[in-house]
This record gives structure tokens, sequence and C-alpha cells, in this order.
């Protein structure tokens, strides 16, 4: 009885002190003027802001120039390895994507790569967050696929839109799907009041949102191999 005790505290304080390592990305400012995009700097600041309040999550943020393929690779490879196996890793970006991969400032970001880092990780809980148009795509198979290597594992893609969507900016300081994405986190996703959001409850609050204030033009999407009572966010 003892040791079933001290073995339920123990499993309880690694719960309690668990953390979410993240790095945020977002760029706005491409090479040129005809690429540039207006929010979504200011998208991975506003992830980058409600991680840092948080007391259970250590955060990287880059944007617009700093947010080279280079360092985007070495802050996840570098944040990422910090995590413990009862730990969470998120990846979150925020700007223009085609099929395949994410832009940043100087390239292009294959889905593959992020995979690759996030598969060296020690944690069990993987989330990869994307607020880029045609996100939908890290659906679908192909060279530079996420699908090759997470079949067995816990992670969850919640992509700001279907394959063939763009995704919407806004008249406020995010875009759209940031922006029902920040109101989640900070607690109007958690319908049950826990202070735990889990990402069944994440996914309905934004999807819900999104969907209404695009007039049906997008749809947010939740996919891969993962708990719907995950917590995404604790509080």
């Amino acid at each position: 009885m003892r040791n079933t005790l001290a073995t339920l505290m123990l499993l309880l304080a690694i719960a309690a002190h668990a953390h979410n390592y993240v790095v945020c990305v977002g760029v706005a400012d491409y090479p040129g003027r005809i690429n540039d995009l207006r929010v979504s700097a200011n998208d991975a600041l506003t992830m980058h802001k409600i991680y840092s309040t948080n007391g259970h999550s250590d955060v990287r943020c880059l944007t617009n120039a700093d947010a080279t393929v280079a360092s985007v690779k070495r802050a996840m490879e570098q944040t990422f390895a910090r995590a413990s196996a009862s730990d969470a890793v998120t990846f979150f970006f925020s700007g223009h994507g085609l099929q395949g991969a994410f832009v940043c400032a100087d390239g292009y970001l294959y889905y593959k790569d992020v995979v690759e880092v996030m598969m060296r990780s020690p944690a069990k809980t993987k989330m990869v967050i994307a607020d880029a148009c045609f996100a939908g795509k890290m659906r679908t198979s192909g060279k530079h696929s996420s699908n090759d290597g997470f079949t067995d594992k816990n992670v969850m893609f919640f992509l700001s839109s279907r394959t063939n969507e763009t995704s919407k900016e806004t008249k406020y300081a995010n875009s759209l799907f940031t922006l029902y994405l920040e109101r989640g986190l900070r607690g109007g996703a958690d319908t049950n009041r826990d202070k735990t959001i889990t990402a069944g409850e994440l996914y309905q609050f934004v999807h819900s949102g999104v969907t209404k204030d695009s007039r049906n033009r997008q749809h947010p999407v939740m996919w891969g191999k993962f708990d719907r009572n995950m917590a995404v966010i604790k509080w």
C-alpha cells in the first residue's frame, strides 16, 4: 500500500511540474514587398506572450528576419532537447505556407524537417500549430510530408485551414485563426472550468469561431494520433 501511494504521489508530482517547451515563429516581412503579410509576426508574439505568462511553459520566439530556416531549426533543437518524457513540445508558425513547407525569411522549412527535430525530443507529447495558407496540406503524403514518422506517436496537428483554403488576416492585430487561438488558450475554450485546455476543447472553440467569422470560407482542422483529452495548456 505504501509503495502504491508513493508511486501515485510521484506521478502527481511529475505531472504537476510538467512543462511545455515552445518555439513560436512568425514572418510578415519577406524579402521585397509583394509577399509581405500584415500580422504574422504579431501572431508569434501573441503566442509568446500567452506561454510566457503561463507558469508551466518555456518559450522561444523568432520573427521576420530572425526567422531563418537555420535559426528556426536551431531554436527547435535547443528548446525541445530540454524536455523530459513527461513534458510537451509545441511548434507554432504563422506566415506563408505552401505544399510541403512553411516559408521562413530566407527559404522553406519543410514539414519533414520539423518532424525530424521533434522526433529527437524525449517528450512524448508533441504539437504543431500552424497559421498559414494551405496548412491542411500537412495531412497529405509526398516527398516532404509530415505523415511518415508520427504514425506511432502522440502528436497533435492544429492547422488553420483545409488543404485548399487560405488563412484570413483581420483588421485586428492577429489573423483570424490566432485570434481565436489566443482567446481559447486564455480560457475561452475551458468549457468545464478546470483550468486545463484540452485538444478537444480548443478545437471546438477555434473551429466554431473561425468558421463563423470567415463566413464558412476557412475551416481549421485538427489531425494526428492523440488523445482529445490531452492538455494543450494548463493554468
